[in-house]
């Protein structure tokens, strides 16, 4: 059986570090088997640029769940699949700049 994780982030800024929302689709046989969609408190600033872009600000993302507490939740989903991306020169590079402050920030 194959099966793919779709990922799809918004950032709050241009430092791509944190997220503000986080879409996963699972597609298993070319047919989609789940998928989930949450806001994310990226607990930073955002940049008026992508509060254009993406439509989500500030007051959106209060009292969401921040990435830490979703990931316990997303990661066997993430690691269930071949990962593939919606823009696979930005998503990617978000996610492992994410992982990277949150792992920094819990040592």
């Amino acid at each position: 059986m194959d099966r793919y994780i779709a990922i799809d982030v918004e950032t709050p800024n241009a430092a791509n570090d944190r997220i503000s929302a986080i879409g996963i689709c699972t597609i298993e046989d070319g047919t989609i088997a789940s998928h989930f969609y949450s806001l994310v408190d990226p607990e930073t600033y955002f940049a008026p640029f992508n509060v254009q872009l993406t439509g989500i600000t500030p007051g959106m993302v209060q009292g969401q769940p921040t990435f830490g507490e979703l990931w316990p939740f997303i990661r066997p989903i993430l690691e269930s699949g071949v990962p593939v991306a919606h823009f696979a020169t930005f998503d990617p590079v978000s996610y492992t700049h994410l992982r990277a402050h949150e792992t920094l920030r819990h040592l």
